[in-house]
């Protein structure tokens, strides 16, 4: 993993530490919350070669919080403040603009919040219930795009791949002859990188069984690549929408007097 810079580093490190102290106020509380991410480190005989970060103690034996999270390893620091819900924008740079995008209390659109909210949380700690949230949640914005009443497309048992042929059908985006050639490349790039998330989700995980040969997505490496995908093609198609199908207007029949 790409090292952050220390000016971003200690910006984060204090963002965490007073989100962590205004959750649970003590000592012990916050040194217990800290231990859910501690890990035992053993080697192949059995013996214990340690923690993968330690909690640090000041002079006065109670807990230093900013040593110990100065003192984490990067990959760990990243995970406590995504479970603390603070963005990362090394990590998923457009994650506060997609969330704003769906916080809008429709029932299509909140789903995809949660669904994407699981997803970011996941990232680090088990990349491919990760790609499979983030997938779930593109999936609910085309559905929610699909059944507004303007367009009123059915969908069925359809897979992503289907799913963004159809939105981009109505967009007028899918792409064909008639459609001018820049516009045929985006549809075009968009269909490819849904049958791809789509393969990966399905076909490179251990939820479908894997032999020892098998390449599957274990690494975080791969979860915040294709997260960060699906938020591009999520925020497009979103922006997209509202610009073509802005929200309706709803007039009252009854004038108050």
């Amino acid at each position: 993993m790409k090292r952050i810079s220390p000016k971003f580093k200690m910006s984060l490190i204090e963002q965490v530490s007073k989100e962590i102290w205004d959750r649970y106020h003590s000592y012990t509380l916050v040194e217990a919350y800290l231990e859910e991410f501690q890990e035992e480190d053993w080697d192949d005989y059995g013996n214990f070669r340690g923690v993968n970060f330690t909690i640090k103690k000041a002079e006065n034996g109670k807990l230093d919080l900013i040593k110990t999270l100065s003192d984490m390893p990067q990959d760990i620091l990243f995970t406590v403040a995504i479970d603390l819900d603070i963005p990362i924008p090394t990590v998923l740079p457009a994650f506060p603009t997609f969330t704003r995008s769906l916080t809008k209390g429709e029932l299509g659109t909140s789903l995809a919040y949660d669904n994407f909210m699981k997803s970011y949380k996941l990232v680090y700690e088990d990349p491919e219930q990760a790609i499979s949230l983030a997938n779930s949640s593109l999936e609910t914005i085309i559905k929610h795009i699909l059944e507004d009443e303007r367009i009123n497309e059915k969908y069925g048992d359809d897979t992503l791949p289907k799913l963004v042929e159809k939105v981009l059908k109505c967009f007028k985006y899918f792409p064909s002859k008639e459609v001018q050639k820049n516009i045929r490349n985006i549809g075009s790039s968009l269909i490819c990188i849904a049958h791809e998330i789509e393969e990966l989700r399905s076909d490179k995980t251990f939820s479908h069984g894997k032999g020892k040969k098998d390449f599957v997505i274990d690494d975080n490496l791969y979860s915040v690549f294709i997260v960060n995908s699906i938020i591009t093609v999520g925020l497009f198609l979103i922006s997209f929408y509202d610009k073509k199908y802005p929200p309706i207007q709803k007039i009252d029949d009854e004038i108050p007097f």
